[in-house]
């Protein structure tokens, strides 16, 4: 799926995994920058997306509209994948929630 943006929530497979990855196809939010999206052309970087609410603060929720039923974006997994596990686009998350989940991000990365 050639022509993804930041912020696109996409149906992906995630196996094989291992340990506690997020497994199996499931929706996913594009974090990737455009910049990095034109680069790195044959992958993309996501955050897994659940239907779990485990009440914490790290796992942002996604607005109404983004999918059919409550959602949180998994900051704490998120992984580059190759756009061959992409599937299908299934909507898109607003400006403010792809921020804070980069927020996030940035956290657990950041010393």
């Amino acid at each position: 799926m050639p022509d993804l943006a930041p912020g696109d929530i996409v149906w992906v497979y995630l196996d094989p995994v291992v340990g506690r990855e997020q497994s199996g196809r499931r929706p996913a939010v594009v974090v990737s920058s455009r910049g990095h999206l034109l680069i790195a052309d044959t992958l993309v970087t996501v955050a897994p997306i659940t239907s779990v609410d485990r009440g914490w603060s790290n796992h942002i929720p996604l607005g109404p509209d983004a999918l059919q039923h409550p959602s949180w974006a998994m900051t704490e997994q998120v992984r580059t994948i190759s756009r061959e596990r992409v599937v299908r686009r299934a909507g898109r998350v607003d400006p403010g929630t792809l921020a804070e989940i980069r927020r996030w991000i940035i956290d657990f990365i950041d010393e």
